[in-house]
């Protein structure tokens, strides 16, 4: 009887991950190019080019410093979300982290792929990559939370002229409705079978299920985490704003506080690169349900991608050099007992 190579299987799993992660990436290439084609087809050529030639450079700026402190403030938000797991990282440490995973999330395939660069970083400060990734799922999903907050509440407050956008209502129910049982996931202990028969993803799935509960039982920690995560997308909303007026455009209250939070809420479907196509997409169908023409949306939308870019660009001079302190200050306090 022949014995198994383990070798063999770690060099055929690995195969298969790099294999998934280009078709993935190529079906995101083409999506994302089909649908800027699909909507660069129907524009305006000079009249496209025309308003970013009359780009209202303050609001442009405003817009840029705006985005600037989405980053900052939420990257105090992850230090909180830490400090609820019993860690603790230098506050300019994980600003760093912030800067370069936004970076990341423009440059590399997946919704979340700066997010994994931020946990990898952060790893020797939680002593587990699974309390890590942990961390920034819960910077990011506390986030997503307010999203889905700002939108229904806004939804439900101007009633009238949401009903132009179609389907809004079911949408906003659905997304409400996936948050909630995201969070019954989290807490409720029915999973802790699936824990143990998964074997090391068991493992895995159990700390990530540790950290989230730890925060989300943390009430002090709690608040004080969804209180920052309205701060960071008040000024995500307040950039979109600012560029719509670069523009020389003035979106409504719909268009600023249900629109672009249901646009943001999609980006984070890993289904195209970066963001691009989708958010054009959506934001041609949904604004001309409010009265803005086809150049008008799409010139926007490709203003507030371009405006993430160019933020997030420092962060690719953070990264020189980052491997040589990927064991910046180490947490002081004990780690917990091996189970």
């Amino acid at each position: 009887m022949s014995e198994e190579n383990p070798k063999a299987g770690v060099v055929s799993s690995s195969s298969h991950q790099k294999r998934h992660t280009h078709w993935q990436l190529l079906l995101q290439v083409v999506f994302t190019v089909g649908i800027l084609l699909w909507l660069l087809h129907g524009t305006h050529w000079q009249t496209l080019a025309r308003r970013f030639a009359e780009l209202r450079p303050f609001w442009f700026l405003a817009a840029v410093l705006s985005y600037a402190a989405n980053l900052s403030v939420s990257a105090i938000r992850w230090r909180i979300i830490l400090l609820a797991m019993e860690r603790s990282a230098p506050m300019l440490w994980l600003l760093r982290l912030n800067w370069v995973g936004a970076y990341f999330n423009q440059v590399l395939p997946g919704s979340v792929s700066g997010d994994v660069v931020r946990a990898w970083y952060t790893r020797h400060q939680t002593h587990s990559m699974p309390l890590a990734l942990a961390a920034v799922f819960g910077d990011r999903f506390m986030g997503l939370g307010a999203l889905v907050a700002i939108a229904a509440v806004a939804f439900l407050l101007d009633g009238a002229r949401t009903g132009l956008l179609p389907q809004m209502g079911w949408t906003i129910g659905m997304l409400v409705f996936a948050y909630i049982l995201i969070v019954f996931l989290i807490l409720t202990p029915w999973l802790n079978f699936l824990e143990k028969v998964a074997g090391r993803l068991g493992e895995k799935l159990h700390d990530i299920r540790l950290g989230m509960g730890a925060l989300l039982r943390h009430r002090l920690i709690l608040v004080g985490t969804i209180l920052l995560s309205f701060v960071v997308q008040f000024f995500s909303i307040l950039t979109f704003w600012l560029l719509a007026h670069a523009l020389g455009e003035a979106p409504g209250a719909v268009a600023v506080w249900v629109v672009w939070p249901v646009v943001s809420l999609f980006l984070a479907l890993p289904i195209s690169f970066a963001g691009w196509g989708l958010r054009e997409g959506l934001m041609v169908f949904y604004l001309s349900y409010l009265h803005m023409g086809h150049d008008q949306a799409l010139a926007l939308s490709l203003l507030l991608g371009f405006t993430v870019v160019l933020t997030s660009l420092p962060g690719a001079l953070l990264w020189i050099g980052l491997h040589r302190h990927h064991q910046a200050p180490p947490n002081l306090k004990t780690p917990p007992a091996s189970r």
